[in-house]
């Protein structure tokens, strides 16, 4: 299937310099360049693309604006911008608009690796209607009290950015919107960020409390709303899966960046479930009512009634962010890990098996998966690990 790229400048040179950067591409993406912002909506409303390439120094029409319409007419298109450092609360808005957001001038190489990714996101969530969901979100739902306590801390003279990270850390929305930023490229990091407090190290104090504060960046929501659905009890689940799956790392000795990513990994393999819930509370409610009537997982009745799962959702939502790929591997096929090729202990094995074992018993670890990683017998070891993890937050250790 060949994917459709659209670019859009109002400079001459610049279009010219996309066409020659891209050129060996032209057999595996169709590619299409727009002069100005106008020309460049008239041909998306033309034809259906994948990805919109935008340039920020738009002058017919300013980068934001664009990106609003674009994600408002035209969801399911992955919207990349290059920018040029600059105002900073213009670039929190350019952030929160695009799905990532590459440093200009950008490298070839950067280049077409954003537009290939954003292009095997799409192939990973194949429902078009959920794809367009998950397109126009600008926000996630954030926890009430943890919103209140970050701007309380931020508030205050000798605010501290420590005690940020660690509040930031406790909510899985927040933290993966505020890592996504850290990856955007203008910081001009080498590596990429995987936690929220290396987030909140690498952006410092200005940023972490523009980010934090910015309108429309994080947002607050109505319990009443999500009923059935509590965030609450997601926000539980997943910080026990957070720990249990940073543990059974370790106890497999994998390396400390395998351990770090299994952990923050299990903090959001089930974001796809806030998301659904958050941005379609009616249709979730419906599948929460089919889980109880039919006595069905979240997993199949989502695929029977919305044609996708909340792991497909959630490793787009965070692959569309530019979060790191272990974590995103890890998110898509959380329950169906047997559908991931290879054969070496990773965050998503960790993350599986620990989410597994949190249900107690509701569900039961992937043998086939486990059996081709050589790691069958270590099962008896990672139950001991969960029941102390329960034992551990029952007691409030």
């Amino acid at each position: 299937m060949t994917r459709r790229v659209l670019f859009v400048a109002d400079e001459p040179l610049l279009l010219e310099s996309l066409r020659r950067t891209l050129l060996p591409l032209q057999a595996e993406w169709e590619l299409r360049f727009a002069r100005g912002a106008s020309e460049g909506l008239a041909r998306l409303d033309e034809a259906p693309y994948d990805v919109l390439v935008a340039d920020a120094q738009l002058r017919s029409l300013a980068a934001d604006d664009l990106l609003a319409e674009v994600r408002r007419r035209h969801p399911r298109a992955v919207r990349i911008v290059l920018a040029a450092e600059g105002d900073r609360l213009r670039l929190l808005k350019l952030v929160s608009l695009a799905h990532r957001v590459l440093t200009k001038p950008c490298s070839p190489e950067e280049l077409r690796t954003a537009i290939r990714r954003a292009c095997t996101l799409q192939d990973l969530l194949a429902s078009p209607s959920l794809a367009a969901v998950v397109g126009r979100m600008g926000s996630v739902p954030t926890l009430p009290i943890l919103y209140t306590q970050i701007v309380q801390e931020l508030a205050r003279p000798d605010y501290s950015i420590e005690v940020v990270g660690e509040l930031i850390g406790r909510d899985l929305g927040m933290a993966a919107k505020l890592i996504q930023m850290a990856n955007s490229a203008l910081v001009g990091l080498r590596w990429p960020v995987s936690t929220p407090a290396q987030a909140v190290r690498i952006l410092g104090a200005e940023w972490t409390r523009s980010l934090a504060l910015a309108a429309g960046v994080f947002s607050r929501y109505d319990p009443s709303r999500l009923r059935p659905f509590s965030i609450e009890e997601l926000w539980e689940h997943s910080r026990r899966v957070a720990s249990l799956a940073g543990r059974i790392a370790a106890a497999e000795r994998a390396g400390d960046r395998v351990i770090r990513d299994a952990a923050l990994a299990g903090l959001f393999h089930d974001i796809g479930r806030l998301t659904l819930a958050s941005q379609l509370p009616g249709p979730y409610r419906e599948v929460m009512a089919r889980m109880d009537a039919a006595g069905l997982s979240a997993v199949d009745a989502e695929r029977e009634l919305l044609g996708a799962t909340h792991a497909e959702v959630g490793a787009y939502l965070l692959g569309l962010w530019g979060l790191p790929d272990p974590l995103v591997e890890a998110v898509a096929w959380h329950h169906t890990p047997s559908k991931c090729p290879g054969r070496a202990f990773t965050p998503l094995t960790a993350v599986h098996a620990a989410d597994a074992l949190a249900h107690s018993g509701e569900q039961v670890p992937d043998l086939v998966y486990l059996t081709r990683l050589g790691l069958e017998r270590r099962l008896p070891a990672w139950a001991g690990l969960a029941e102390s993890t329960r034992v551990a937050a029952a007691v409030g250790v």
